[in-house]
């Protein structure tokens, strides 16, 4: 079954996370997403103090996503002591998101420091290393999901195909973000078939496209194709999680970015005849 949520990230820039989980919570959302920021909040007297606020509302985690710029391209440097200290903090979020209960880590991995550098990914020395991270991932009971992001690494449709052929652990899934997939300059929907049944994990956003920019909007604000989203998810029998990430500047205020909620679930949930109608 598909669970529905919304991402701490939506209030990124305007609360704290703990803030945004109880206005999360008091809307009666019962899945969420922990968008971590910083490494305090890596911390495990942070993590168990939210932890009591999802409780308290009776919500699940399904995924945390750290703020990882902040030491996961230090993952694949080729100076072992900058690796093994990414690698600490790596360990360190994969604990909070074992104590937080959730499933998944959103990976958003290498990125290009050097524009010229952006088609010349070298997946033979980079999947060994992301199969060590999916690995490490499952020592905490993680799944570790790649997500498809317009400046880093994975940016290409094809990179989830060509990933899997260097990566020998099981533990290897994918988020499929929208508007980062639009912001790359590729049609969203061919992101998906790459992924395949690895895919566990959206993010539900919209984008207007209006190149060269493709600016990220609300759900079923722009020119995204839900139908097409809804019927591939229908026929390959997804069963992950779909998160609504939007910016903060996104949205007018919190009863829109609520009832905007409140509709992608509504469509998603929706007999197919009802939903194409109800855009």
């Amino acid at each position: 079954m598909v669970q529905f949520g919304i991402s701490t990230a939506c209030f990124f820039g305007t609360e704290y996370v703990e803030d945004a989980i109880e206005k999360i919570g008091r809307q009666g959302c019962k899945t969420i997403e922990v968008f971590l920021n910083t490494f305090s909040e890596y911390e495990e007297e942070y993590i168990r103090e939210i932890r009591g606020r999802i409780d308290a509302y009776g919500m699940k985690v399904c995924s945390v996503h750290p703020h990882g710029v902040q030491y996961e391209p230090q993952l694949f440097s080729p100076y072992s002591r900058s690796t093994r200290d990414a690698e600490a903090i790596y360990r360190r979020v994969l604990r909070a998101a074992q104590l937080l209960g959730a499933s998944n880590y959103i990976l958003h991995g290498g990125l290009f420091f050097k524009p010229a550098l952006k088609n010349a990914v070298n997946f033979a020395r980079i999947g060994p290393i992301v199969s060590h991270m999916a690995d490490v991932a499952k020592e905490y009971g993680i799944r570790l999901a790649y997500e498809n992001v317009h400046w880093c690494w994975f940016q290409r449709p094809d990179f989830a195909t060509e990933i899997q052929k260097y990566v020998e652990s099981d533990n290897l899934y994918f988020n499929f973000d929208i508007k980062q997939a639009a912001q790359s300059g590729f049609p969203p929907m061919s992101y998906l078939e790459p992924m395949g049944n690895r895919l566990v994990s959206i993010h539900v956003c919209d984008y207007i496209a209006n190149p060269p920019y493709w600016n990220p909007c609300m759900p079923f604000r722009g020119q995204m194709d839900f139908a097409a989203l809804r019927s591939y998810l229908q026929d390959t029998g997804f069963a992950g999680s779909m998160v609504m990430e939007v910016y903060s500047g996104n949205y007018r205020d919190e009863a829109e970015l609520f009832a905007t909620y409140r509709q992608m679930v509504d469509y998603f949930t929706a007999p197919a005849d009802i939903s194409q109608s109800s855009l």
